[in-house]
């Protein structure tokens, strides 16, 4: 019997209430619908992935998310997952479209084989750590006392790096800024724009920030995706480290944006899956850029294939790897995620 021939898949849809209203520049949600798939092997061995919905792909639904898994999931029965690499490249170069169910398709199979081989995925990736450190997100609130209070709870639980959600009008985006250093005084921050700010829009809020004293290590796709020349224009005059996020989901475009002088990537696995995401991250460490990894509205256990492969690899300065903290999940949905969250910290045994 070969033990690692796909035997069974099931296709469901996931739904869980975030904790507050998710706000961005791109939009406003307080639940997530995603859609999640388990791989079974011949041998017993499973393996899960989960494709999450986002403000900033509104064009990706649940529905259409599982139903791109569902023909993912059906065309792999009795395949060998043994030859992983072929089945991801064909899944990508049908799917493509649908990264974040691609994705998921990707993690399912790789959980599934190192399952199979009695290890964590992160061992997969090289096993570099056990520990990782995150950061948490505060949305981009209206109200500077939500701001506030959710900077307080993260800064009580031990949280050392703040990362807020600006890009949606300079003075809303100044008192955030402010509610979050006024409750968390010590807190780093890392200001995510978005895609909300004008190139010139961007350098002139950054400037702001800085002169009233804020501990500032990353500004975060401050113009839209497809503006390269505006990135790289707020890359070049900007006092703070610019990162590249929806204008990077292959290596190919890493290149362009290193080489029109971004600083750093932000590399999220629902856009670029796995394997890409190494290509990625070769690129950015070739041209000795630091890398993010970040994360949708993934639940615990979706988040896991970020977890493991920032874990495995050791690769990621900053882990923005903090849905699991932004949604009300219960504990036996915890307990299958194949990680555990300590405070900041994100761990595996």
């Amino acid at each position: 019997m070969k033990r690692t021939l796909i035997s069974s898949a099931s296709v469901v849809l996931v739904r869980a209430r975030l904790r507050r209203p998710f706000i961005t520049a791109q939009g406003r949600r307080e639940r997530t619908i995603n859609a999640a798939v388990t791989l079974r092997l011949r041998g017993g061995a499973s393996g899960y992935g989960e494709a999450s919905t986002s403000l900033a792909q509104k064009h990706l639904s649940a529905p259409s998310l599982r139903r791109a898994l569902e023909s993912m999931s059906k065309s792999a029965i009795g395949q060998d997952a043994a030859h992983w690499r072929a089945l991801v490249d064909r899944a990508w170069a049908r799917w493509g479209h649908a990264s974040p169910a691609a994705c998921a398709f990707e993690a399912a199979l790789l959980d599934a084989l190192s399952a199979e081989a009695g290890l964590p995925m992160a061992a997969w990736w090289g096993g570099a750590e056990k520990r990782l450190e995150t950061n948490v997100t505060l949305s981009a609130w209206n109200d500077p006392s939500v701001t506030a209070q959710a900077a307080a709870e993260a800064a009580a639980a031990g949280f050392r790096v703040l990362k807020i959600k600006v890009g949606g009008g300079l003075a809303d985006d100044l008192a955030r800024v402010r509610a979050a250093r006024a409750a968390a005084p010590k807190a780093r921050l890392i200001l995510d724009g978005n895609q909300g700010f004008s190139p010139q829009g961007a350098l002139s809020f950054i400037e702001t920030v800085l002169r009233e004293g804020a501990c500032v290590e990353l500004f975060e796709q401050p113009t839209a995706r497809d503006d390269l020349a505006g990135l790289a224009f707020v890359s070049k005059r900007c006092p703070v480290l610019v990162a590249a996020d929806e204008s990077v989901s292959t290596p190919e475009q890493a290149a362009r944006a290193l080489e029109a002088g971004v600083g750093a990537i932000n590399i999220k696995l629902a856009k670029s899956g796995l394997t890409r995401a190494l290509d990625i991250a070769a690129v950015a460490r070739a041209a000795k850029a630091p890398l993010m990894i970040g994360c949708m509205a993934e639940t615990a256990r979706g988040l896991a294939a970020s977890v493991h492969l920032a874990l495995g690899t050791g690769f990621f300065r900053w882990a923005d790897l903090d849905s699991d903290l932004l949604l009300a999940e219960d504990g036996a949905a915890r307990r299958l995620a194949g990680w555990v969250r300590r405070g900041r910290f994100a761990e595996i045994g």
